[in-house]
């Protein structure tokens, strides 16, 4: 039998509902009394029991047998016994077991709600954990109160002490936090301890301070034993758009020393948005040596800021950038400010062929304190035509013009040895079209696609002139993301001249069930003969070198990746690329090797380059986990750069991480030997870093 009653109660303002197996009323004692599966509903708040009085004179509800009491927040409370007001909010519970909304599980003797707002528990043992086959949790906070202030979203211990595995390993008298239910608030985070052979052993007293529900910063001082940093993170979010500032300060004898990072990003209208980018320092070796940011190291800081356009088939930006350099042996006077930056771009919508122009234009003011400056302005508009045939082959036809005037100044020629100031012009039309067609064979288990491609670029054979600075095309390589490339110069101060052949033959296996391997081998061939590229380019005769690419994925356990440039007449590999992935959880191992020579010219972003870098990394259980890594330099004269590894075990309610690394590098006054971290972390609390 199920029934269903309302009652008002004279404390209580909204109905109350009640559904139970059995439902019957003593007339005598005004007792509505419930049995089976009864839930007793109030507002927002419902309770169930095996049996339920309701005294319809006072409101007051005495439950017994499987009590659960399911509170606005998401808790839920399990007991063997509760007497609560009508509405819920004032009573008693006894041998109580409380399931927070984060699903963390306070155990207690009793607990006595109190206006709907405070509930003090006695005798309490907190914690996330899951409860064991024996009923103990691996960390607990016992307390001899605690109260609960769901106003102030505020849980608060007095007399408490944390236990792991049953052995108390700290007292605290008083201690509070956020309940569940609060995302922020201001108040001290759990401290840190982190040392560095420049601070010394110290620790980190970090407050963070909700300004208000848009606004918070986060102030994270570092006491140490020979100094003490500063630190800081302001951010604030608002309906068009973020700021996030960051920055850090200490005294270092006669010097200060800081660094600031700061983004900001305005959405102004659907079209139109202003954005910042912000990364200072006091000097080249602060962010290494007192651990701003972990031991990577930049050769330079870029700030830069611009206002920006973008549609469907336009962008537009207009703004600027400054470098900071952070290299020893480069002289910060010849880096140069570009400022301001200019750049368009503009597609038409495609004809009825599919075919559609494009049209682009960029500035550029390059100043610097020492050396040459430059104003740059190019225009350059294309039309394009993609497409298959009939019989399946696709084909993609581009032509195009670019236009480029500088204004020079101080420019030291070094081939002429005299300096250049004056203006000057480049022209470079041309037109490609390159085609391919792929064969494919479908199998049951497996498809395969063996694919022909060839690229023919027609252009004037003109020379780049000596006058022109090289300021945006520093970065040339070839391999096999560029052999069929309309443009393999990255900027626009260097283009490569005369007509040329691009070919290759491109093939993959593909599984039905997933898996494939795939292979690429190319080479280019120019009608003339050039000397804008530099002797180790693979591109200075007129038959490159020959690059290619080799893919192995055929499951989860491997993965393997072959990329390299090889010397036409020789068959030396002057290029070598891999990455190898293989193993399970149980056991992976990764690696990548990359073999460079030299690259000694005016396009170099790198010279001979030998390195390998791998990593062991076993998941041994459900919760344990380690990890070994080493990073060598293979060169002559190189050696061990990096050696590090790390155990880490984590599972719902805590996390433990010990780690080791040796750096072998060192850069003026930054040297960082050994570093060990040790980390802690009791869920929802927070971490303590050693």
């Amino acid at each position: 039998m199920s029934a269903g009653v309302a009652a008002a109660a004279p404390t209580t303002e909204a109905p109350v509902g009640f559904s139970a197996d059995e439902l019957t009323y003593d007339r005598e004692m005004k007792l509505i009394i419930a049995r089976g599966n009864v839930t007793f509903t109030q507002n927002a708040s419902s309770l169930k029991a095996d049996h339920i009085n309701y005294d319809t004179v006072d409101g007051a509800v005495i439950a017994t047998g499987n009590v659960e009491i399911y509170t606005p927040d998401g808790g839920l409370m399990r007991a063997n016994y509760a007497k609560v007001s009508g509405d819920l909010k004032e009573g008693l519970i006894k041998k109580i077991r409380y399931t927070l909304a984060d699903k963390s599980v306070l155990t207690a003797k009793q607990a006595e709600h109190v206006q709907g707002n405070f509930t003090e528990f006695d005798d309490v043992a907190y914690s996330s954990c899951d409860f064991c086959e024996d009923g103990s949790r691996f960390w607990e906070i016992k307390a001899r109160r605690m109260t609960h202030d769901k106003n102030a979203q505020t849980m608060s211990a007095r007399d408490a002490t944390v236990t792991v595995a049953d052995v108390p390993v700290m007292y605290i008298p008083y201690f509070s936090y956020p309940d569940p239910t609060v995302k922020r608030k201001s108040g001290f985070l759990l401290p840190g301890f982190k040392s560095n052979r420049s601070m010394g052993a110290g620790v980190t007293v970090p407050y963070y301070w909700e300004i208000s529900p848009y606004t918070d910063f986060l102030f994270s001082p570092w006491i140490a034993t020979k100094n003490v940093l500063l630190s800081g993170d302001l951010r604030h979010n608002f309906s068009a758009g973020t700021v996030d500032i960051k920055g850090s300060y200490l005294r270092d004898g006669n010097r200060d020393r800081y660094n600031v990072e700061a983004t900001a990003d305005w959405h102004i209208t659907d079209v139109w948005r202003a954005r910042a980018d912000i990364d200072r320092v006091s000097d080249d070796t602060y962010l290494r040596r007192y651990d701003i940011r972990s031991n990577v190291y930049d050769p330079w800081l870029k700030s830069d800021a611009a206002v920006e356009a973008l549609t469907e088939s336009t962008y537009f930006a207009f703004g600027g950038a400054l470098y900071q350099n952070m290299r020893s042996d480069v002289n910060d006077d010849t880096v140069a400010d570009a400022v301001p930056l200019m750049r368009f771009s503009h597609a038409t919508t495609p004809d009825a062929n599919g075919g559609y122009w494009s049209f682009d234009a960029s500035s550029a003011v390059l100043n610097r304190k020492l050396g040459d400056d430059s104003k740059r302005l190019t225009f350059e508009t294309g039309w394009h035509l993609p497409g298959i045939t009939g019989w399946g082959a696709v084909y993609s036809f581009d032509a195009s013009a670019l236009a480029s005037a500088y204004r020079i100044d101080n420019y030291f020629i070094e081939e002429k040895g005299r300096e250049f100031s004056g203006t000057v012009g480049a022209f470079n039309p041309q037109a490609s079209l390159k085609v391919s067609y792929p064969f494919a064979s479908v199998g049951e288990k497996y498809s395969q696609i063996l694919e022909p491609i060839i690229m023919g670029v027609a252009a004037p054979n003109s020379q780049n002139s000596d006058k022109i600075p090289n300021e945006d095309s520093n970065n040339l390589d070839f391999d096999d993301t560029n052999l069929f490339s309309e443009k393999r110069f990255t900027g626009v101060d260097r283009f490569e001249p005369g007509s040329r052949l691009n070919y290759g033959l491109k093939w993959g296996m593909y599984g039905k069930n997933g898996g494939s391997v795939s292979a690429l081998i190319g080479q280019s061939y120019r009608f003339s003969k050039s000397d804008i590229f530099p002797p180790d380019s693979g591109l200075v005769e007129q038959a490159s070198d020959i690059v290619g690419r080799l893919s192995i994925a055929p499951n989860g356990f491997l993965q393997l990746n072959y990329a390299f440039r090889m010397d036409r007449h020789t068959a030396e590999l002057n290029r070598n690329d891999v990455s190898l992935g293989v193993g399970n959880d149980l056991l992976r191992v990764s690696a990548t090797y990359i073999n460079l020579q030299s690259r000694i010219s005016e396009y170099s972003a790198y010279n001979t380059r030998k390195e390998l870098n791998y990593a062991l990394e076993s998941k041994l259980t459900r919760y344990w986990k380690v990890k070994f890594n080493q990073q060598i330099n293979l060169s002559k004269g190189g050696g061990v750069l990096e050696t590090g590894g790390y155990v880490r075990y984590e599972d719902e309610c805590f996390a433990f991480e010990a780690g080791l690394r040796k750096d072998y590098t060192y850069d003026r006054d930054y040297e960082s030997g050994v570093t060990f971290k040790m980390g802690v972390e009791f869920k929802p609390f927070g971490a303590f870093n050693i």
